[in-house]
């Protein structure tokens, strides 16, 4: 018998989100048409040339790969990318275009876009919380190539960084297409992060969605049966192939250091975790945490007791995962190590 097979269902089903709510695709329809619609006249202003018909959008992200989980303040978060033709040599500072992209989509006092470092943003709230925020990236179209805008509004760090969003598509695509529980498993680890980083200050500390996902198919364990799938098993040996690759560093027999090496396999090949290494005790937190949700699943696997088990999977994934009904004390258990909670 699968252990708990019906609660990861039930757990799948509570955090994923599977498709878009007709309020999200209204809003995106609406954020592309007005981009279309105001940012070429806008340039035009600035004597650049952007022509509405060569503009191209398209998904890039947890949205695209159908990874995307519920936070807990209920906020949505969608990648909605746009490129559009323009020489980089003539127009070399990305924060004047990205001020022209928030130009375009600004409404005052009901739209009120933000530039961040990668990207646009545009947050919706409702009753004083935001429950939908849509990041656009922009990219330069220029010989042949795409570059990535980068920088904040008054950066004095800004760049064109060449990259490659749809050879990250593909690239993700070869693992994920067809691959129902790897899917699950990539959705099972992010919401491990929400449940561990909730409460962070640093963002430098925190785990990227992106690097987590990319650990996850390199580091995927299948686990299957005439039965079907099973997702403790498959989680357990995937998150254990992930600290296994850790480089650790001991002094006097203490963990100082503990780094991850993961580059995106497309360009620009940057380090997906080079902020976390700013600070030896983000990598050090991130590898514990992660040995920690090891030891609690390899707990689960090694129990009879599927309520006993479920405790164990509730240190990992949070109480949102349900317990099956205890079963009597005559129960039988093998016996295992106590690890502390996770």
């Amino acid at each position: 018998m699968i252990k708990l097979k019906k609660q990861f269902s039930n757990f799948y089903d509570s955090i994923r989100i599977s498709t878009e709510a007709n309020d999200m695709i209204k809003k995106r329809e609406t954020l592309q048409k007005d981009f279309e619609d105001y940012f070429p006249g806008i340039c035009k202003e600035h004597d650049i040339s952007v022509n509405k018909s060569d503009m191209e959008f398209f998904d890039q992200g947890s949205y695209r790969l159908n990874t995307t989980i519920r936070n807990k303040d209920g906020c949505v978060d969608r990648d909605v990318a746009v490129t559009f033709p323009l020489n980089i040599n003539e127009n070399g500072d990305p924060r004047k275009l990205k001020k022209y992209g928030r130009e375009a989509l600004l409404i005052n006092n009901v739209r009120e876009p933000k530039i961040k470092e990668p990207c646009i943003t545009v947050s919706y709230v409702k009753k004083e919380d935001e429950y939908l925020h849509i990041d656009f990236p922009m990219y330069a179209k220029h010989n042949g190539k795409l570059y990535l805008a980068r920088g904040k509004e008054n950066s004095e760090e800004y760049k064109w960084e060449e990259a490659d969003p749809k050879g990250l598509n593909s690239y993700f695509d070869s693992y994920l297409v067809d691959n129902d529980q790897l899917r699950r498993i990539v959705r099972y680890i992010k919401k491990w992060k929400q449940e561990k980083y909730n409460s962070s200050d640093s963002k430098n500390s925190i785990p990227p969605s992106i690097g987590l996902t990319l650990l996850a198919c390199t580091n995927f364990f299948s686990s299957t049966s005439s039965e079907g799938d099973d997702d403790l098993q498959s989680l357990y040996r995937t998150i254990k192939n992930i600290v296994s690759a850790f480089s650790l560093t001991y002094e006097c027999g203490q963990l100082v250091k503990a780094e991850i090496f993961c580059n995106l396999p497309v360009t620009p090949y940057s380090d997906i975790f080079c902020k976390m290494k700013s600070c030896d005790d983000h990598g050090v937190k991130f590898y514990n945490r992660l040995k920690k949700a090891c030891d609690n699943l390899e707990n689960a696997n090694n129990l009879d007791s599927e309520y006993d088990a479920a405790t164990y999977v509730q240190k990992v994934l949070g109480d949102e995962f349900e317990l099956p009904e205890k079963k009597s004390a005559a129960a039988t258990t093998k016996n295992i190590r106590e690890h502390g909670f996770g």
